[in-house]
Order: structure tokens, then C-alpha cells, then sequence
């Protein structure tokens, strides 16, 4: 049997929806999930962004036995680049995964991770076993407890790194952010740049503002214009 990783992402994607529901009791939790796969930031960062108040994870899924070599070639430009700075050496280990699955029998699916920095090096331990469930789980824990609402400089430096190594710029790639209520109320905020991702809550707002006043403004300025063709 073959599982694309795109059945194992849409699960993995389901299954962190659902643990987060489980997990929040009280209050709101604004999050941008953003599946990247397929798109111009697929290339440019990764299958998938996460991002919750305090909490940031970029992921690489790869099906066993995919030979895919562009993410080698991102692992040689990155490593050279941050492995004299330790603190963004730690900021990669701490939110950047490399995720590879198998189909099994038993387990419905087979997960093997590794810090990205770590996957291709051959002096590092070999990728280790560890559920998909469980991997869920961790992600969900830390998306709850870590309520700090500004975004680390160094994650957001350290997203910038990744692009740059790839020789990507701007690619348009707009986002959105979820604000989840917890009797499960659904409110949607447009980012038209996923790096934008890096704001805090209160400045998602703020933006989202702006934005609303910006499109009223304009709506005003194309009705007086076609009243005034119209006298």
C-alpha cells in the first residue's frame, strides 16, 4: 500500500483540530494553520506552518522511500548558515521537523522524526519511532499551555533564513488565522502575506481593522466616481 503524504497531512491536520478542541476549556486561541504544500511556500519553507500564541512549528512530511532531493539541498545551504549561531541552532531544533511515514499493518501509520538540522547528518542518531498520535499530542500541549502572545524575533528571523536559502523572495502567498472560541465559535482574519504570521493577536486585529477601512474607503471612492459619471 501507498500513503501519499497528502492523506498523511490532511490526517495529521484533522487530527490537531480535534486535540486542540479536546484541550481548551476556556477563553479563545488564535492560530494559523497553513498548509503550504503544492504552493510557492512549499519550496520556499515546508509542507506545513503552525502557528499559536508561543508556539511555531515548521514541518517537512516525506513518504518513505521519496528521493526527493530538494530537501537536501535546503538542509547544505541552512546548516552552514546558522551552525555558528547557537541560539538559532536551538530555534530550529525546537520548531523545525522532519516527518517521514510509512504505511503499517498495526499501526495505521509508521512516523519517523528528526530535527530538520539533523536528519542528513550522518553523525546524529538515525530518525526516531514515534507515533503520529503522540507527535499530535505534543504540538496540541504546547499550543495550549504557551499563551505568550508575541512572537520570538529569532523564529521569525529564523523563517526568513529558510527562504533566503532557497533563494525564494516574495511569493504572494497570502493566510489565514483562525480565532477558535472555546464553545467552538469560528472567526477568520485574511493575511495577505504569510510572513505576516509573526504578528501578535492584538495586531492581528489591528491589521484586520485597517484592512476593513481601507476596502470601505475604497468602495466609497468608486461609488462618488460613478455617480459623478452618471450626472
Amino acid at each position: 500500500m501507498k500513503l501519499y503524504e497528502n492523506v498523511v497531512i490532511g490526517n495529521f491536520l484533522y487530527g490537531l483540530g480535534v486535540s486542540i478542541g479536546g484541550r481548551l476549556k476556556s477563553g479563545y486561541l488564535p492560530a494559523a494553520v497553513s498548509l503550504l504544500q503544492q504552493t510557492p511556500e512549499d519550496k520556499a519553507l515546508g509542507d506545513i506552518l503552525l502557528d499559536f500564541p508561543g508556539t511555531l512549528r515548521l514541518i517537512e512530511f516525506k513518504a518513505q522511500g521519496n528521493h526527493s532531493k530538494k530537501e537536501l539541498t535546503r538542509y547544505r545551504k541552512l546548516l552552514p548558515t546558522i551552525q555558528d549561531q547557537q541560539e538559532m541552532v536551538s530555534i530550529s531544533r525546537r520548531i523545525h521537523w522532519y516527518v517521514e511515514t510509512a504505511p503499517s499493518p498495526f499501526k495505521g501509520v509508521e512516523a519517523f522524526f528528526s530535527p530538520y538540522l539533523d536528519v542528513f547528518d550522518t553523525k546524529k542518531p538515525s530518525k526516531q519511532t514515534f507515533s503520529l498520535e503522540r507527535f499530535i499530542e505534543s504540538v496540541a500541549d504546547d499550543a495550549i499551555s504557551s499563551k505568550n502572545d508575541v512572537r520570538d524575533k529569532q523564529e521569525k528571523d529564523y523563517l526568513k533564513l529558510v527562504r533566503w536559502c532557497q533563494g525564494v523572495g516574495e511569493t504572494g502567498a497570502g493566510a489565514l488565522i483562525v480565532i477558535v472560541g472555546s464553545g467552538g465559535g469560528l472567526e477568520f482574519v485574511a493575511l495577505e502575506d504569510l510572513m505576516a504570521l509573526n504578528m501578535s493577536h492584538q495586531k492581528w486585529i489591528t491589521y484586520r481593522q485597517e484592512k476593513e477601512l481601507k476596502m470601505e474607503k475604497e468602495l466609497e471612492m468608486k461609488l462618488e466616481r460613478e455617480g459623478s459619471y452618471g450626472r
